[in-house]
């Protein structure tokens, strides 16, 4: 393994591509504690950077045959890793927002008439009917990202399936709902 110690970030690269993983091993110690400094930076959370670092390197294993010959690994994983910092900021934005929303609704819950009470029961009964309703994967797909609050790399791990389908999954579960609970709005 120690031979390794001597290669270039490309020749590491097109040896971990040919399933060298002495070659991983090395890019992995060459540069773990670099980008965990660099994410703690922007997290302010050891384990939240830790996370994301270890995150980052299993997706290189994981791709290491999809992503193309890279000279400047450097760059190469630090933009992955400002790419996941900023995916886990958005989550986190949405998620702050979406609990702001349920408490603004909650608050006004005890000032609405009965009537409207009824209403968001009946409109939250057929929002739940439509959802049980949807295919399979495009349900799992929008309740990941709505529910669980996963972001699209998130799911796309989770469920296996390209970035793209996610994306048409939640924005098909989206269509449906709109044309299914029109009628409540």
């Amino acid at each position: 393994m120690t031979q390794y110690n001597t290669y270039t970030d490309a020749e590491l690269f097109q040896l971990l591509q040919q399933g060298e993983i002495h070659a991983f091993e090395i890019i992995y110690e060459r540069y773990f504690i670099q980008l965990v400094n660099t994410a703690f930076k922007r997290v302010h959370s050891r384990d939240e950077a830790v996370e994301l670092v270890q995150e980052l390197f299993v997706q290189l294993y994981q791709k290491r045959m999809q992503i193309g010959h890279t000279y400047n690994l450097s760059a190469y994983l630090h933009t992955v890793l400002r790419n996941k910092i900023i995916d886990k900021f958005r989550v986190k934005m949405s998620r702050e927002k979406h609990h702001s929303y349920l408490r603004q609704i909650q608050d006004s819950e005890g000032q609405e008439a009965p009537e409207a009470m009824i209403d968001s029961k009946l409109l939250a009964g057929r929002i739940r009917t439509v959802i049980d309703q949807l295919p399979d994967k495009c349900r799992q797909a929008f309740l990941l990202s709505r529910v669980e609050q996963l972001s699209h790399q998130g799911i796309t791990e989770r469920l296996n399936i390209s970035i793209s389908t996610v994306e048409k999954h939640i924005g098909k579960a989206l269509k449906i709902l709109r044309r299914q609970v029109k009628d409540f709005i």
